[in-house]
């Protein structure tokens, strides 16, 4: 009864997409210490998935092809080379398959092109990040990736990249609008209203508006608003559930609530808890050293330690989903201040009472340990000084 599409096998470090179709059969044999090398399929699906596991094995191999900073490095003449390359190697891999659904031929080629084209149309914001330089601008002969973008097609849901493609064409659509309009708008309304405009197909607008909530709604002050022009649009009862979860975990962490306290080791091996550090202002940066867009912000935090140094704050800085060998070199090689805490896993309270999904996340508690702001700026944002120096 499981419905056609592509899901997700892990053991926790290692992973591979997996291709389920009603009224079949599938036996998986692998050897846990090799995973993904040893895996082997048999039964009426096996030649897709056994597709899907050399399609892994080949991206693996690719190493920083994979990462998307790296794209960020390139001139745009060798990006387009290095992204059609890419895309031929993998197209070239499924048409010398046999055996395969026309269905899943189907989609698994739109997968590959949708994955060609959201690179596509990530270069130029990549580029400005990487370099720093929001000038930036691809030229007039850079491929265009939404010539053709299809938001009625159902049948494209079941793959993999799909929704993050026109997710994509979305955002910029927003992103025009906003900054046409010259206004001060709340970005994930706005998104909203794109895309119940621009998506005619109940069953895709549906997709896309979960994502947005799923994703989104944790990351604006105006969550109440948002999840009231949500709900209405969702017939998903699971997704209306999924949703109504997190607004609920929301309305907990709302500007005037008790925060949730952590208790975590530091650099130090001591264990330093939340409630130690009342009577000061609290900024906490939740952060890892694979995260490009944490690492970015590390000069401008360091800046406000120094601009607020001797005052009634005290800036907290959480690892997460990293590893301690790691995180310890960073925070020597960078001369990190503040409090530096490692957090294990993902299961701690803490996060999961903050909804964090993301990162880097910031939050912002007063003397009282009182939350301020549970979605906090980033230290990069230039109104940020201002506001703290207000708070103390």
């Amino acid at each position: 009864s499981i419905p056609e599409g592509y899901y997700y096998l892990d053991d926790g470090t290692e992973g591979t997409s997996v291709y389920f179709r009603p009224n079949s059969d599938l036996t998986l044999e692998l050897n846990t210490t090799e995973f993904d090398e040893s895996i082997k399929y048999k039964g009426s699906i096996a030649a897709e998935n056994n597709y899907l596991a050399e399609k892994t094995l080949l991206r693996e191999r690719f190493g920083n092809f994979n990462y998307y900073g790296y794209y960020g490095k390139l001139s745009e003449e060798d990006f387009i080379k290095i992204t059609d390359s890419i895309f031929d190697i993998l197209v070239d891999l499924l048409n010398s398959k046999t055996g395969l659904s026309q269905n899943f031929a189907f989609i698994e080629s739109k997968t590959l092109e949708f994955n060609r084209l959201k690179r596509f149309s990530e270069y130029e914001g990549t580029r400005r990040f990487v370099i720093g330089n929001e000038d930036f601008n691809v030229s007039e002969d850079f491929p265009n990736p939404f010539e053709n973008v299809d938001l009625a097609d159902e049948r494209l849901l079941k793959s993999q990249s799909y929704l993050g493609y026109i997710e994509s064409y979305l955002r910029k659509k927003t992103l025009e609008k906003i900054s046409t309009e010259k206004r001060k708008a709340d970005y994930t309304i706005e998104y909203i209203n794109t895309t119940k405009k621009e998506v005619t197909n109940s069953l895709i607008k549906e997709e896309l508006l979960f994502s947005i909530g799923r994703r989104h709604l944790n990351h604006s002050n105006k969550f109440d608003s948002i999840y009231t022009q949500l709900i209405p649009e969702l017939n998903n009862e699971k997704y209306i559930s999924i949703i109504t979860e997190q607004y609920n975990k929301l309305k907990k962490i709302e500007k005037g609530a008790t925060s949730p306290i952590f208790k975590l080791n530091d650099i130090n091996g001591n264990l330093v808890s939340l409630t130690d550090l009342k009577g000061k202002l609290v900024y906490i940066d939740i952060w890892a050293t694979w995260c490009l867009p944490c690492t970015k912000e590390i000069p401008s935090l360091k800046k406000m330690e120094e601009h607020f140094e001797g005052k009634d704050i005290q800036f907290v800085s959480i690892c997460k989903r990293d590893t301690e060998e790691r995180w310890r070199k960073m925070v020597s090689d960078e001369n990190l201040g503040g409090i530096q805490l490692f957090a294990p896993n993902d299961d701690i309270p803490f996060f999961k009472d903050y909804a964090v999904q993301g990162i880097p996340h910031f939050i912002l508690i007063d003397r009282d340990g009182k939350i301020i702001n549970a979605n906090a700026k980033r230290p990069s944002d230039t109104t940020l000084t201002a506001e703290i120096q207000g708070y103390l």
